[in-house]
């Protein structure tokens, strides 16, 4: 079979097994063993860079949550922000994956595709969060949460839409280098900020916003006056 299939790199572990079996009972038991070949190298470094993910991840969304809770005051808004940015990542990861194994037919995603289109697509998507939840923040001391937010959109949506429009043009820029990597990066870089600009900041957060009212800012100092004295 293909060595770099994903069948091969599983036919590793069941290699693995049987080789213990077959050295049960014999002088060579107790000796330790390993599977060499091109295979094997990359099964071990799929499961280092699943790691490294895993690792990298657990940093950066803690990193955002607690710089977002400094900067909005408030437990509530960076949860629901973080939710969105992870939504988008697994929707964007299911997009590249579904437009190249399924429509053109590769074997699979790079490795390097999840962990490098996380880290752009959390930078990048946590900028324009904190560009709408400050202006709203701003907004808010004055107007209703509703009417607060539906006026910062109106400030500042053009703006991340457009840095939106042109940082995805430069990445979709990549898939024209003929390199699988790079083009699988560009295209989960590419749907992922027009998502999050054109659905999750747009839809998604705004909606949450108006959910959640004055509790917005839980556990912190309750930050819409207004709406609390027109509702009085």
């Amino acid at each position: 079979m293909n060595p770099y299939s994903n069948e091969a790199m599983d036919l590793v572990d069941v290699i693995n097994e049987r080789v213990g079996i077959a050295l049960e009972g014999t002088e060579l038991g107790g000796n330790e063993y390993s599977i060499g070949g091109l295979t094997s190298m990359n099964r071990d470094l799929g499961d280092v860079s699943d790691e490294d993910f895993v690792r990298t991840a657990v940093i950066m969304l803690s990193g955002i949550f607690l710089v977002l809770v400094f900067l909005l005051r408030s437990l509530v808004m960076p949860l629901y922000i973080l939710a969105s940015l992870i939504l988008t990542y697994l929707v964007s990861v299911c997009l590249t994956e579904f437009i190249f194994v399924t429509i053109l037919g590769y074997l699979g995603i790079s490795w390097a595709v999840p962990f490098f289109g996380f880290v752009m697509l959390m930078a990048l998507g946590v900028d324009y969060s904190i560009f709408l939840m400050a202006r709203f923040a701003e907004n808010v001391e004055k107007l209703p949460v509703k009417e607060a937010m539906i006026h910062a959109m109106g400030q500042i949506g053009t703006v991340i839409l457009s840095a939106a429009v042109i940082l995805a043009g430069t990445f979709g820029a990549m898939m024209l280098s003929g390199v699988l990597s790079l083009m699988q990066i560009g295209t989960l870089v590419l749907t992922g900020l027009l998502m999050y600009a054109v659905i999750m900041l747009p839809l998604f957060v705004p909606v949450l916003a108006n959910v959640f009212g004055n509790h917005n800012w839980w556990p912190f100092k309750n930050r819409g006056g207004r709406q609390k004295q027109e509702k009085v």
